[in-house]
């Protein structure tokens, strides 16, 4: 006999499934669910005090280690206390009576401690291929826990850079992912409207800039401006360099420069007519600018929170709970001592000069999030440069009294990088998002569209172009586990024939590109089939090659999948699932053809295509990757 290398254990790595601890998940996947209502049954009649429910045994169910051993496995270690026997020895028992009580199992083979079952595919595809044809998709219950995603966060007055991308893909597909497992979200985001940034791009506006100069570009608003504060921030740079190496001219220079943008930010914290008029202006330029983004990333938030909102609230709020001792005094400066923070336990909430901090105007908007939109629950998508920063700010959200610190949680995230390494405005290797965009699609429409144009006409090769770019971008930046960096390379991200957005896009259209072409020769899916139990399992029968009974085991997964990407927060769960399920319908699609198959076969391959169809286009729906319908 061949030696069972089936471990265990029944947990599965992160990244690779459901969450173990998770009861839920293993209930969405509905050839598991069915599966060990028999193997529950089975018990019932010839294990009697087995102390096991259907749901006991759904969880327990795994994959064997190659496709040979079986389509599932149910492993008998926790029915040997109850039962008093060895779990070989159960194993070979509930064997013989899945074979006699099921007719859901083609064959079940004990192995050591296992059961490996292979599932009569007639039955199986017949349960779960109409569901998803249909898309009449597992779903969890309703959640109550009401949940604010904060996510994206750009400052106005600079650029919106490929780097950005990477929060704001994570973060969409958080809320995605989120409403997909049943809860209700608020979308929100948080923008970086006040602060030193904004002096040192003013400055630089006003003071290096002749008038003609200060009239912005009709298109791009934003951009420009970002241009601008990368100038100025390049020139101080460099004057501090300079006067480190002993020039006096450059440390005048510099010491003017602050000066002025010192000025500037007392006059807009003042509220100065004039300068708070430039403020609103230029302001409005990037704030155009991001929505405008935020609509070609299809990605919509249900609230804008402003950093301008929360100044005067967060001042209001250390003085509150100063009074009520929760803060203290430190050598001037108004805090809070987090001891759990060994290496930086005071967390500091008001300057000595009275004015506050990034973290007083934390603790004001989370106040504002509880009080304003009655959220249980409050996801922070900031990268992981701010994980003491959200440390502090939960300790001391608790502290100050609020109950729903215990459910703020922070998701933090690797930077991304370029192929030569880190981006730098200084080392000119920093991809604006406009230039981010125009260099895909144009690759694109050049590498894999323009021989369409003739056919397609130009509305539709600029349509699927920014889909596929999007699509591109989106899985780039969701395909790697939040805790490693992305390295940005556009010829590897619109490969369509490698692990990449355009491959699953690619994918996607030949599936449709296989029924429309099928259709075009009469031959189409028998929708009365659907509703005809006895027909579609004598169909689905038909489904005998390797690779179809791959691609239905693939597809199983689905939901159980999303669900535990939102339970883990983690997209790339769905990411890796995905792309496996593209390769499972790749081999399918090259041994099995589907156009010159007739009757019964006919239909089970139409109708596991369209269920492959709808089943993908969910998945990309939850990572926000756009389906072209040809590519």
């Amino acid at each position: 006999m061949a030696k069972n290398k089936q471990k265990k254990s029944n947990k599965q790595k992160p990244g690779k499934g459901h969450a173990p601890h998770d009861p839920e998940g293993p209930r969405l996947d509905t050839l598991a669910r069915a599966l060990a209502r028999d193997v529950h049954a089975a018990l019932e009649h010839g294990q009697p005090g087995h102390g096991l429910s259907a749901d006991d045994v759904t969880g327990l169910l795994e994959r064997p280690p190659t496709p040979d051993m079986g389509d599932f496995a149910f492993p008998c270690f926790r029915l040997a206390r109850t039962l008093r026997k060895g779990p070989p020895v159960i194993a070979k028992e509930l064997a013989q009576l899945l074979m006699t009580t099921s007719d859901f199992i083609e064959s079940a083979t004990p192995l050591g401690p296992y059961v490996n079952v292979r599932l009569d595919m007639g039955r199986a595809g017949a349960l779960l291929l109409p569901k998803l044809a249909k898309e009449h998709y597992e779903k969890p219950p309703a959640r109550a826990t009401r949940i604010m995603v904060e996510y994206s966060q750009p400052n106005t007055h600079k650029a919106f850079h490929v780097g950005h991308m990477r929060n704001l893909c994570l973060g969409d597909a958080i809320v995605r992912l989120l409403r997909a497992d049943g809860y209700p979200v608020i979308a929100a985001n948080y923008f970086g409207d006040v602060g030193a940034h904004i002096a040192k791009c003013l400055w630089w506006y006003l003071d290096h800039l002749a008038d003609e100069q200060r009239q912005p570009p009709d298109e791009f608003r934003g951009e420009w401006l970002g241009r601008i504060y990368t100038a100025a921030s390049n020139q101080m740079t460099d004057w501090e360099e300079q006067a480190k190496a002993g020039d006096a001219d450059a440390a005048a220079r510099l010491a003017a420069a602050k000066a002025r943008t010192t000025e500037i930010l007392h006059r807009l914290e003042g509220r100065e007519p004039e300068m708070t008029a430039i403020w609103k202006q230029t302001r409005d330029w990037s704030l155009e600018e991001f929505a405008e983004i935020y609509r070609w990333a299809d990605a919509g938030f249900d609230v804008l929170f402003y950093e301008s909102q929360v100044d005067e609230p967060g001042l209001k709020l250390v003085e509150e709970f100063l009074e009520k001792g929760v803060f203290t005094v430190s050598e001037g400066a108004v805090g809070i001592f987090n001891e759990e923070i060994k290496h930086m336990p005071f967390f500091m909430l008001r300057k000595r000069d009275g004015n506050g901090l990034y973290a007083t105007k934390d603790l004001a908007l989370a106040r504002m999030k509880f009080e304003n939109h009655a959220i249980d629950r409050s996801i922070y998508v900031v990268d992981l440069r701010q994980s003491d920063h959200f440390k502090h700010v939960f300790l001391t959200l608790k502290k100050m009294g609020f109950p729903q610190a215990d459910q703020c949680q922070h998701v933090p995230y690797e930077m991304v990088e370029m192929t030569d390494g880190p981006m730098s405005a200084r080392k000119g290797n920093v991809i604006l998002f406009r230039d981010l965009r125009e260099q895909m699609t144009q690759a694109i429409t050049r590498e894999y569209l323009e021989k369409f144009r003739e056919e397609w006409g130009d509305e539709e090769i600029d349509k699927t172009a920014n889909a596929v770019a999007l699509g591109s971008i989106r899985y780039g930046m969701l395909g790697r586990d939040v805790n490693q960096k992305i390295v940005f390379d556009m010829p590897a991200w619109i490969n369509i024939e490698g692990n990449s957005g355009a491959y699953l896009q690619y994918t996607y259209a030949r599936a449709g590109s296989i029924l429309r072409r099928c259709a075009e020769e009469g031959k189409t899916l028998d929708t009365a089939l659907l509703e005809d139990d006895g027909g579609l399992a004598a169909a689905t029968a038909q489904l005998v090659a390797p690779q179809e009974r791959e691609l239905v085991l693939a597809l199983t997964g689905l939901e159980r999948t999303i669900h535990a990407a939102a339970a883990q927060l983690r997209p790339s769960v769905v990411c890796t699932y995905v792309y496996n399920l593209c390769k499972a319908f790749n081999r399918f699609h090259y041994t099995c053809n589907v156009k010159n198959s007739e009757g019964a076969l006919l239909q089970a391959r139409l109708l596991l295509v369209t269920a492959f169809t709808k089943g993908l286009g969910r998945a990309l729906s939850v990572l926000g990757i756009p389906a072209p319908a040809r590519m």
